[in-house]
């Protein structure tokens, strides 16, 4: 009898291998406890992975043997060696009829790493191709809002969805509004420092909206954006460059509330007192003449005799205006053209890092109390804010001008 001689050495060894009473046995009895269970969710997922492959037979075999682990494993603890023998034993059988049967569904840990990383790398590209992108602030031309080398969440979802790498879009959820800060693509080939580079602006004037700026105030469809003075002569907050103070303003639109500044200098107190030309206040727009030094051709559009609503010009469809909120040290629309939907990435979020750590987490945009424009909260006085209804609401209003 062999076989039974076998059967009897392998059960023999099985003994020997269960420890005597003690933390010893204890160890044992959780590991084979563990490994039995492992086993018995392994073992249903690979029959049913090769079920095609394998014969009835197997499959059977491994419905039996895991029902000898289950009963094996019902048993309490602490367990007899006649019943730590059954659960070993019946867990040996069932490791090789997976090992004979199975083992080529079977995933080595390599394997489960690497997919592993790969469905998190996947994740992760779905996520910043359709969801939410970090960006770094490159410049100062968002300074006060933003600062150089603030870290930032954009919500890319919000105004639809873009096929990456490209202006193709396959969903439209809706269009930017006033007020909004986004981030998109440099619109145009023209420039080699910025062709293809993402930007991140303020959003001035939308579609149909007629638009000027004079003596520093934005004026939309008629009426001048809502704002006030906070400080008329301060630091513009930039390390680089020429020193020149700034006029730092407060306004209000599209429901949003934001600060912005511009240099506190026009050109004769930059011929009496020597400021240099940098420092110079641009107050008005559209120009009244083109300045191939400081504008790109894009922007002859806003110039005669293109521009048919010269001093002011009337926003296009699928396009918008934006400026940057350091007004005199951005190079934003104003200069380079209109910046179509189609290369627009999504809207600024959050600040996850900065340098100054009480930022971190900062909200990017901040809304008036009901959407007023100007704000009617008891900590900004009506009196001191320029522009707008006498009720506050105003065209840089969406619900007021009847716009999007």
């Amino acid at each position: 009898m062999p076989h039974a001689d076998n059967a009897a050495k392998k059960h023999a060894r099985a003994r020997t291998a269960i420890p005597p009473q003690g933390r010893d046995r204890k160890r044992f009895e959780k590991e084979l406890e563990e490994r039995a269970s492992a086993l018995s969710k392994e073992a249903p997922a690979l029959v049913k992975r090769k079920r095609k492959e394998i014969s009835a037979d197997v499959a059977q075999a491994v419905d039996g043997v895991l029902r000898e682990v289950a009963g094996a494993l019902g048993t309490a603890r602490p367990r007899s060696d006649g019943d730590l023998l059954r659960l070993l034993d019946a867990t040996e059988r069932l490791d090789g009829i997976i090992e004979d049967h199975l083992a080529s569904a079977r995933k080595g840990v390599v394997r489960e790493y690497v997919e592993a990383i790969l469905w998190a790398v996947v994740l992760a590209l779905v996520i910043r191709a359709f969801v939410f992108e970090a960006f770094k602030i490159p410049t100062g031309s968002m300074i006060p809002t933003l600062q150089i080398d603030d870290h930032i969440f954009v919500n890319k979802f919000i105004y639809g969805l873009r096929l990456p790498f490209t202006t193709w879009k396959i969903l439209d959820v809706r269009p930017p509004k006033r007020g909004e800060i986004i981030v998109f693509e440099y619109p145009y080939e023209d420039d080699e420092d910025s062709a293809g580079k993402d930007l991140i602006k303020r959003v001035i004037a939308v579609p149909g909206d007629r638009v000027r700026v004079q003596d520093n105030d934005i004026t939309i469809n008629g009426e001048v954006v809502p704002n006030r003075t906070l400080k008329r002569s301060e630091s513009c907050g930039e390390s680089a460059g020429p020193r020149c103070p700034c006029e730092i303003r407060q306004e209000c639109h599209g429901g949003i509330v934001y600060t912005t500044q511009h240099h506190a200098i026009d050109r004769a107190l930059i011929a009496a007192h020597g400021f240099a030309i940098q420092c110079e206040n641009v107050a008005d727009w559209p120009p009244l003449a083109y300045d191939a030094q400081r504008f790109t051709a894009a922007a002859k559009v806003y110039l005669k005799p293109a521009n048919k609503e010269f001093p002011d010009f009337v926003v296009p469809e699928d396009n918008v205006l934006v400026m940057g909120d350091n007004r005199d040290n951005s190079k934003d629309g104003r200069f380079f053209g209109l910046v179509p939907f189609g290369y627009v990435k999504g809207k600024a979020f959050v600040i996850w890092l900065a340098t100054d750590f009480s930022r971190i987490g900062t909200l990017i945009h901040h809304y008036a109390e009901e959407g007023a424009c100007p704000p009617t909260s008891p900590t900004s006085s009506d009196a001191t804010w320029r522009g707008g209804s006498p009720r506050g609401g105003s065209s840089s209003d969406p619900k007021a001008s009847g716009k999007r």
